[in-house]
């Protein structure tokens, strides 16, 4: 064991910075030797990967590479191999701890601030659900005491609400039908409609196709707590969420689980989100930092090929689709949703409360967020013990090999010392697990680490970026909730559910983590936040739907600016060259906007540019029309092609040359067909499929075709162009019909979309 080591090297984006290394019981704390005596603090289970690599006469000096949970990259040279090899051991000692009971959050003592509050009360589920109007104002639900002993599940909250007219006897049976008993239980009333999101883990179908009366009943009963109001489009057509991909659901029936036999639920329909499992999510925010890797020793931006790879926004986008799916068939079709995956505590916790963000303005305050986390992932029982991985495992420290062959003994020592923390380890969980100080279960294997909380303050993140207006909180407070996360600072993140951190007495031993944001609440306010947007709470107004195909990099988080890690294409994921075209765009868009007190009116532009504008109007008005007319008969990847060109296009269609001459307009008309190629590929696929028999404006009304036509008669077309395009912008899909549908059991049933 070494305490500090003179003459070190920190590298960190490229930066040689000369210091003092510092090894405490929880923190490795550099310090430079410059006169200002900056610090960087790096806690031990934030600690994700750390490789030794041996001395070389090359380089003159043996490194540490630390890769840390918060994509923080460091590298520490030194001038020994002494000093590097006994860093290494005793960072390896310090991190690889036996039980949850030897983390910093037990050993933590706050400063003046934080002594004077205490937030481990600061969630009152009975409160909460008050003030939904449970008990209150909607008498149709009611509390069960039936959980208050974590006897009947595990892993669910004591407090439990659901639907008055089903009694305790029922519940009973219907939890020997889910999976670990996680029955359907309430989490959000909507208070235009007073319609529900329910949240509950896999029916255990089987190979037999096994069903449960009570289970049936029990769902019918929420679906029918409330009537379909008497308003246009209030169709209220219930809806049983699987967020799994198909093929997952099917293949768990084999393991006696699966999905719903919608034969028996016949008052609901089914979709399944395709939202992948934990091994795929952390295998693609595995790839995210190998396109990051050498961010300590390099300046270089990550490698953006990796990063598009990866796969990370594509699941970021998915997530956000089953959330806007579910919150518009409540907020717009009246209708319940019960929402599951597998367990029930991973993908359904980020469905659940993305949609609840979407309805409910109250969560989108700092107070309302920390009763979403409290509610949704620590009483609803998300593994966060198991799947942020606090207690590191000896496989995380690596030490190269040396090429030259001469560290045999030394790895050979490593490997020794490596043997004998293990079984000190091994021997610590096991009289740890009798004496009941921590459970030798937190020492699971690595294969069950996967990202899923980090995702949903992703996706939080996403609706910051499209809605910066309608949020108390900013990117900030995220992004040190992702760090306490790991930090392991507080009690809050440390268990797998509400039973396990009362019976650790976690709330006696250590702080809540929501006292480091109770006291610092200032620091975290959005000054762009606009509350008056969302005085009418139980009006339309106060709901916000993002656009999940609009998914940009977090790029705070991995400490990178937006230039560096966008990868913008026709679906919002992309190459570099098009990340590349579209920075392009927008600093040439840019060199056009002046302040207002340099704005001019608006000039003509030359008659070559006039040409080259209406020739570009053309095209896209024909590439309009040819959508509209095939619309009916396409796919949905029809929908996906278009959206971005109309967006980017139709507002310049019903202007005449005169309302957009100047430059900015048309650069970018153009550069939506410069820089989007596969606009006309797209377009092109699909119209070889189209059906002809449709029949809506085409070049009927082009600006080509005007000029043997009187003043009225073109004025009569333009209004008419105007019209269809405007029809055109306005016409909508029901969400439901981007997914697999599934009614009366295994036969597909097409969907009518009621817009239509």
């Amino acid at each position: 064991m070494i305490n500090q080591v003179n003459d070190v090297e920190m590298v960190r984006r490229g930066v040689h910075t000369p210091g003092t290394l510092h090894l405490t019981t929880h923190h490795l704390i550099f310090r430079e030797n410059a006169v200002s005596s900056k610090e960087v603090w790096v806690c031990y289970p934030i600690m994700a990967y750390v490789e030794r690599r041996p001395f070389s006469a090359f380089t003159g000096f043996s490194a540490l590479r630390i890769r840390c949970r918060d994509f923080a990259f460091l590298s520490f040279n030194f001038n020994n191999e002494r000093d590097s090899k006994a860093v290494f051991d005793t960072l390896m000692a310090l991190a690889c701890v036996p039980c949850v009971d030897h983390l910093y959050a037990f050993y933590y003592h706050p400063g003046s601030a934080e002594r004077t509050v205490n937030t481990w009360d600061i969630y009152d589920p009975v409160k909460e659900f008050q003030r939904m109007g449970v008990g209150t104002t909607i008498k149709s639900w009611r509390v069960t005491t039936i959980n208050e002993d974590y006897q009947f599940c595990p892993t669910y909250p004591r407090v439990l609400v659901v639907p008055a007219s089903v009694p305790d006897s029922v519940l009973t049976y219907a939890g020997r039908y889910r999976s670990k008993a996680r029955i359907p239980m309430l989490s959000y009333i909507h208070p235009l409609n007073h319609c529900t999101i329910t949240r509950s883990s896999q029916p255990l179908v089987g190979l037999k196709q096994n069903r449960s009366a009570q289970d049936e009943r029990f769902i019918h009963a929420i679906f029918t707590t409330t009537k379909v109001p008497n308003t246009y489009g209030a169709s209220q057509e219930n809806l049983i969420v699987d967020a799994r991909p198909t093929t997952n659901a099917i293949a768990q029936t084999a393991l006696g689980a699966g999905s719903e036999n919608m034969e028996n639920y016949r008052f609901a329909r089914k979709v399944y989100l395709g939202i992948d499992n934990i091994h795929v999510m952390r295998e693609s925010l595995n790839k995210v930092y190998e396109a990051l890797k050498d961010s300590d020793i390099t300046p270089l931006p990550p490698n953006r090929e990796l990063l598009y790879k990866s796969g990370w926004l594509k699941h970021i986008s998915t997530v956000m689709e089953g959330a806007v799916l579910m919150g518009k068939r409540i907020h717009y079709y009246h209708s319940h949703v019960l929402v599951h995956c597998s367990d029930g505590w991973d993908r359904t916790a980020q469905l659940s409360s993305l949609a609840q963000i979407f309805l409910d303005p109250y969560f989108r305050t700092i107070d309302g967020f920390i009763m979403l986390v409290e509610k949704e992932w620590l009483a609803c029982g998300h593994r966060f013990a198991e799947r942020c991985g606090h207690l590191s495992s000896e496989k995380s420290f690596v030490q190269a090999s040396d090429k030259g062959g001469n560290t045999g003994s030394q790895s050979t020592a490593h490997q020794a010392f490596s043997n004998v923390m293990s079984a000190a380890k091994s021997a610590a969980e096991k009289a740890s697990a009798g004496g009941g100080g921590g459970s030798s279960s937190h020492g699971a294997s690595l294969k069950y680490t996967a990202p899923i909380f980090h995702q949903f303050l992703d996706c939080v993140y996403q609706l910051l970026r499209q809605f910066p207006d309608r949020f108390e909180y900013q990117e900030r407070f995220l992004r040190r909730m992702l760090y306490h996360l790991y930090s392991c600072q507080y009690g809050t993140f440390l268990y797998n559910n509400e039973k396990e951190r009362t019976d650790a007495n976690v709330s006696q031993r250590a702080q809540s983590v929501w006292d480091y944001f109770v006291v610092r609440k200032k620091e975290f306010i959005n000054p762009r936040y606009l509350p008056d947007l969302d005085q009418g709470d139980r009006g339309a107004d106060a709901v916000i739907f993002p656009d999940p195909k609009n998914i940009r990099w977090w790029h705070e988080v991995f400490g990178r600016s937006e230039e560096e890690m966008s990868v913008v294409t026709l679906n919002g994921i992309g190459s570099t060259a098009t990340a590349q075209a579209e920075v392009q765009n927008r600093r040439r868009l840019q060199q056009y906007q002046q302040p207002k007190s340099q704005q001019q009116k608006p000039r003509l532009m030359p008659t070559s540019q006039s040409h080259t504008y209406d020739s570009l109007r053309d095209v896209a008005s024909s590439t309009l029309s040819s959508w509209a007319s095939t619309m009916a008969a396409s796919s949905n990847a029809w929908a996906n092609a278009a959206s971005p060109y109309i967006a980017s296009s139709s507002a310049y269609l019903s202007s005449s040359y005169a309302d957009a001459v100047e430059q900015p307009r048309a650069s970018e008309i153009e550069s939506s067909l410069i820089y989007h190629p596969s606009h006309k590929s797209a377009f092109s696929a699909t119209l070889s499929t189209a059906d002809s028999d449709v029949s809506l404006p085409t070049s009927d009304y082009s600006r080509s075709s005007q000029s043997t036509t009187t003043t009225g008669e073109r004025e009569l077309e333009d209004t008419r162009e105007h019209e269809a395009i405007e029809k055109l912008a306005g016409m909508s899909l029901d969400p439901l019909d981007s997914y697999s549908l599934t009614h009366g059991g295994n036969s597909d049933e097409a969907y009518i979309p009621e817009t239509q």
